[in-house]
């Protein structure tokens, strides 16, 4: 029981909420994972590379260059609201096209809220229906032939 109840609470933590924070170009570090939101040019210049009417592009820092910040992108948001994902594609955005910079970041409470909400529904099922079936018959046995 105790076993179960630590996988499942290591399971839960590795499903955490996040929360996107202003960033600072200064404290970008590689692998950072952002939240860029365009400007209007921005979103019209980069169409031909992010698709159309893009707001938001979300992923990995990588590296800041001559011509702007590298991201391996995970997925980008258009101006309607739909999330588009990607499969870590290299984008260059220019610093005159980011309207806004977010840093994703571990939300700890809501993580802890979810963590203890899915240990307490765990403990009020074994609660209610038990350690579950053992896969064999009370008498030991298994099953005689079938009558014919």
């Amino acid at each position: 029981m105790r076993s179960t109840l630590m996988l499942l609470g290591a399971i839960s933590l590795q499903v955490a909420c996040y929360n996107y924070l202003p960033l600072v170009r200064s404290h970008l570090v590689p692998s950072t994972y952002v939240a860029l939101t365009l400007t209007e040019a921005g979103s019209e210049e980069l169409a031909p590379y992010i698709g159309p009417d893009v707001l938001v592009v979300r992923g990995r820092f990588l590296t800041a260059t001559e011509r702007g910040l590298a991201l391996s992108v995970a997925g980008v948001e258009t101006r309607r609201g739909e999330i588009l994902e990607w499969k870590g594609e290299t984008v260059v955005v220019p610093g005159e096209f980011v309207r806004g910079m977010e840093e994703r970041r571990v939300a700890r409470s809501k993580t802890v809220l979810l963590a203890g909400a899915s240990v307490a529904g765990f403990l009020m099922a074994y609660a209610a229906f038990g350690p579950g079936v053992s896969g064999t018959s009370p008498s030991g046995g298994g099953a005689g032939p079938s009558p014919r």
